[in-house]
């Protein structure tokens, strides 16, 4: 089946406020360098950092709420290393369409697939996913429907089967019995997430928790679907190459976290730890994250190009 490709919809490129929240970000010669475009029915809005046909691709989904464009410079600097970098903003999130923050785990795997249909007509190599926080869950739920992913690299990995406490048990319940009569009612993302704590310091902190394109308010049928997806890496393993990438002061999820998650998955995944840092190191320390995610990947595409000529 052809994948329909469409133009972008980056509708905010006249507004003060982009202009003043992307040189915030110190972001604007990173985006000199992406191609934008929609893939699908869905219109699901992707960003292009190309090194050549042949290298290796790394598809990349944002953290809860936000998008690609804030992204700009890890997906850059990680192209840089050798890679294809294409980020996807998640259905109803960033510059792609539909109603904000409303999708399921499946259909974010299906439009993941779409793209790698469309990617597969222009690249040669072999293909991963990396996803940051909410992003990882949905990485690891795409790579076990699509082969075609071989490394799935994780900024941190929640797996709603092991849930990190009672608490957390307890509001995923509720969210799913909610869901079943008020599906579309919507939670203040702030009730869970700290943006402003988590972003303290950074210069664009103040201006990322006034964007009209992140997503601060979700459906209960979005949180549901998230929070109560069930892995299938927790019985099953796959061919698939994966890591968890995880900062050692992590104010959202603790490594012992990750430990647990490695302990009680099916799936074998390497624990790559950076020290002194949080949950927020992809805005905060980009280059760090470049450089672990680099590495990782370098030996995880070599062995699949290895494996292949054999």
């Amino acid at each position: 089946m052809t994948v329909q490709i469409r133009p972008p919809v980056l509708s905010q490129e006249n507004c003060a406020f982009r202009v003043n929240l992307r040189d915030k970000l110190n972001v604007e010669q990173y985006l000199q360098e992406r191609t934008a475009f929609c893939v699908g029915e869905r219109a699901v809005h992707c960003e292009l950092y190309e090194h050549s046909p042949d290298a290796p691709t790394i598809l990349f989904l944002p953290g809860i709420g936000t998008y690609c464009e804030l992204y700009a410079e890890l997906l850059a600097r990680l192209s840089h290393q050798g890679y294809n970098v294409v980020g996807i903003d998640p259905l109803g999130h960033g510059y792609s369409a539909g109603s904000r923050g409303d999708y399921s785990v499946e259909q974010m795997c299906e439009a993941v697939s779409e793209v790698l249909d469309v990617l597969q007509q222009r690249f040669e190599g072999p293909f991963g996913i990396y996803g940051y926080s909410i992003g990882a869950l949905l990485a690891m739920a795409a790579a076990e429907k699509d082969d075609r992913l071989c490394a799935v690299l994780c900024g941190t990995l929640l797996v709603p089967d092991v849930a990190p406490d009672l608490s957390y048990r307890m509001s995923w319940n509720w969210t799913w019995a909610s869901s079943l009569m008020l599906p579309g009612f919507k939670v203040p993302l702030k009730s869970f997430v700290d943006f402003e704590q988590l972003l303290k310091g950074h210069p664009a902190g103040q201006e990322i928790n006034q964007d009209p394109l992140i997503v601060f308010d979700y459906p209960l049928r979005t949180l549901s679907s998230l929070f109560n997806h069930r892995c299938n890496i927790v019985s099953h393993e796959y061919d698939f190459a994966a890591a968890i990438l995880h900062g050692d002061q992590d104010e959202v999820l603790p490594v012992s976290y990750s430990k647990r998650v490695m302990n009680y998955c099916s799936q074998p995944m390497e624990l790559l730890v950076m020290e002194r840092e949080g949950h927020m190191v992809p805005f905060l320390k980009p280059e760090l994250v470049v450089e672990m995610a680099a590495q990782w990947f370098d030996r995880q595409f070599t062995r699949e190009m290895a494996a292949a000529v054999l």
